[in-house]
C-alpha cells in the first residue's frame, strides 16, 4: 500500500462489459475510503477516470433497469374510489393521505413513512410529527418540515404542500385522516388506530402493499415507493409548470431531477407549443408597433 494508479486502472478495467459504471465506481470508491482510513495517499487520478469512463461506455444492456413507471393522478383517484373510506376506516385514510402527500409534494416515502408500524420506535428526527404541517396560508398552501432527506440528512429541508382540485387533494386527505385517528400534535404524521384504538405507524411497505393491491387488477403496473416521487415530477411538468419551478418545489440543488422525468413525448409536444405560441405573440407584438 498504497496501490499505485495502474493497479487501480487494471482493478477498474476487469469491470468492463460486465457491469455498469456506477457498480465499478462503487468498487473504486470503496477501495478509495478504505486506503486513506488506513492513512494512506489515494493514487488515483486522470488515467483511473478515463478507465471508468470506458466502463461507462461498455455496460452491458442487462446493466440497466427499466425506468420506474410513474404514478398518475388518474391512479389515485381510482384509489379513493375502490378503498373502503366510507367505512371511516383509520388505517385506509392513513394511506390514502400519505399516498397523495408523496405525489403532490414529490416525497420520497422514506421522508414521511418508518419501516416499522412500533409507534415506541418511531424516530421524530427522521420522519414528521403532526406538528410540522404547518396551517394552510390564505392560497391554500402549507409548509411540510421534513426532519431529514435523502440530500440535506439530518438537516432537515422544508417542502410547499398545496392543495389540489382532485378528489384526491392531499390537503383535504391529510385534514381528514388526522381528525378521524385523532392525532395529536406529537404523533406521527401518518399514524392510525386500529379497531381497539391502539395507535400504530403506518409503514411504507403497506402503503405501497395496498396501493398494488388496488390497482394491480386495474392493470396499473406495479409500483414502489420511488414512483411516487417520480409521479409527482411528471405531474407537474405534464401540468405546464416550468421545469425550473418544479426543481424548486422538490429542493434539487442539481439538475438530477431530469433522470425523474417520464412521458417525454408529451413534455416535448407541450413546451415546443408553448414555444411556438411566445414565439407568434412576440412576432405581432413586433409587427404592430413597427
Amino acid at each position: 500500500l498504497p496501490a499505485s494508479e495502474i493497479v487501480l486502472s487494471n482493478y477498474a478495467a476487469t469491470f468492463a462489459g460486465r457491469t455498469a459504471g456506477g457498480t465499478a465506481r462503487a468498487h473504486i470508491s470503496a477501495v478509495k475510503s478504505w486506503t486513506i482510513h488506513k492513512g494512506h495517499p489515494w493514487l488515483g487520478g486522470d488515467q483511473l477516470n478515463s478507465i471508468l469512463n470506458g466502463v461507462e461506455r461498455r455496460a452491458p444492456p442487462s446493466s440497466f433497469r427499466t425506468p420506474r413507471a410513474p404514478v398518475k393522478e388518474s391512479h389515485l383517484e381510482l384509489l379513493y374510489a375502490h378503498m373502503n373510506l366510507d367505512r371511516d376506516d383509520g388505517k385506509e385514510l392513513a394511506i390514502v393521505a400519505a399516498a397523495a402527500m408523496m405525489f403532490y409534494g414529490q416525497l420520497c416515502a422514506g421522508e414521511v413513512l418508518p419501516d416499522t408500524p412500533d409507534i415506541s420506535r418511531y424516530n421524530p428526527r427522521k420522519q414528521p410529527l403532526v406538528s410540522d404541517l404547518g396551517e394552510p396560508n390564505d392560497q391554500g398552501t402549507c409548509s411540510l418540515r421534513l426532519p431529514s432527506t435523502k440530500t440535506s440528512r439530518n438537516r432537515g429541508e422544508s417542502a410547499s404542500i398545496a392543495a389540489q382540485v382532485s378528489i384526491a387533494c392531499l390537503l383535504i386527505a391529510t385534514e381528514k385522516h388526522i381528525r378521524f385517528n385523532r392525532l395529536a400534535p406529537g404523533n406521527p404524521l401518518f399514524a392510525y388506530c386500529d379497531q381497539q384504538d391502539i395507535l400504530h405507524c403506518l409503514t411504507r411497505s403497506e402503503v405501497v402493499n395496498r396501493c398494488n393491491e388496488v390497482w394491480g387488477p386495474r392493470d396499473v403496473p406495479k409500483i414502489s415507493g420511488h414512483c411516487f416521487r417520480i409521479g409527482g415530477t411528471t405531474h407537474y411538468l405534464c401540468r405546464g409548470v416550468p421545469p425550473d419551478v418544479v426543481k424548486a418545489l422538490r429542493r434539487w440543488k442539481s439538475d438530477a431531477f431530469l433522470a425523474y422525468w417520464r412521458d417525454l413525448d408529451s413534455l416535448a409536444s407541450l413546451h415546443l407549443h408553448r414555444f411556438h405560441m411566445q414565439e407568434n405573440y412576440h412576432s405581432h407584438l413586433y409587427a404592430d408597433c413597427s
